[in-house]
């Protein structure tokens, strides 16, 4: 496979994980969020969620800035990137995935889990 696949194998295995959609839709309806709000209304515990949004800033889908003034620990903000609603999109071809017969669904997970 070329690197440019590998990439996309990549970012496919990353939009799958648990909580990322739902992740990226709370910030695609919001300006931008703080940790801690994204927190509240992600049913998730606090190091997991902070492991998956650096996961999404590392990949270039969300971008992350803080606040440190007036706090005794900076306050961390979170905002999707146009990469991140285009990515929005593998969530409705999810949709198209469950048409696929069995056979040729088997097919392509045996592609991806030669990349684990």
């Amino acid at each position: 496979m070329s690197l440019s696949e590998v990439n996309i194998m990549k970012m496919i295995k990353l939009l799958a994980k648990k909580h990322i959609k739902e992740i990226l839709e709370l910030l695609n309806k919001n300006e931008e969020m703080y940790f801690g709000q994204i927190l509240r209304i992600i049913n998730i515990n606090q190091s997991n969620l902070s492991k998956l949004l650096n996961e999404l800033v590392n990949a270039g889908l969300v971008e992350k800035w803080e606040e440190k003034e007036g706090y005794k620990l900076p306050k961390s903000y979170y905002k999707i990137t146009k990469k991140g609603r285009q990515a929005l999109i593998f969530y409705k071809l999810d949709d198209k995935f469950k048409d696929i017969p069995d056979n040729q669904f088997l097919k392509i997970q045996n592609i991806v889990a030669e990349y684990d």
